[in-house]
């Protein structure tokens, strides 16, 4: 299992310890209006951690899995978890791997998504050797819309079905993301 750290955060595997913050990031309607379930989803949101946390964690070590997911993100500075950032292979389309982040209001504005998001893209295509990494966002989250663009991302045209919503999807190639380094 991997932590990254970057200058403000630190990308751990999830543990059950998470489950409280997690479900009280989840409740937040600013969170939970971007996220499959929308602000409804918000009042189910202990059981959505409850479920989440251990299927992330799952994620870094059952062997028949990827060998990755998303982290928890922890504000290095206060030790608090602030969300989720990561990737996930998502087998429903098609094995893609995505790049993926839900962070507390208070943890917005700030550019600990794109920092985070550059840290995990690192870890995709230095590490796990992905060949695209791609990103997906509910069209009226310009904030998102806003990490992925600074990420080197690029907008595909039209848009997407996943988890029942319509959705922006945007890619990255290793080899773009390379030219970026630079």
């Amino acid at each position: 299992m991997t932590t990254l750290t970057t200058r403000r955060l630190t990308l751990r595997p999830f543990s059950v310890v998470d489950e409280p913050a997690y479900a009280r990031i989840r409740s937040e309607p600013q969170v939970a209006r971007y996220l499959a379930g929308g602000v409804e989803g918000a009042k189910q949101a202990a059981k959505t951690a409850a479920r989440l946390v251990p299927m992330f964690a799952a994620l870094w070590s059952d062997p028949k899995g990827p060998g990755y997911g998303p982290w928890a993100l922890i504000e290095t500075d206060s030790d608090h978890l602030i969300g989720h950032l990561g990737l996930r292979r998502l087998d429903e389309l098609g094995g893609e791997t995505e790049l993926l982040y839900a962070l507390h209001p208070s943890s917005h504005g700030k550019g600990y998504a794109t920092e985070g998001a550059r840290a995990a893209l690192e870890f995709g295509f230095e590490v796990l050797k992905l060949p695209r990494i791609i990103a997906l966002a509910a069209p009226e989250n310009a904030a998102s819309l806003k990490v992925m663009e600074n990420v080197g991302m690029t907008r595909l045209p039209g848009l997407t079905e996943a988890f029942g919503l319509q959705v922006v999807k945007t890619e990255i190639a290793e080899a773009d993301w390379r030219k970026g380094q630079r």
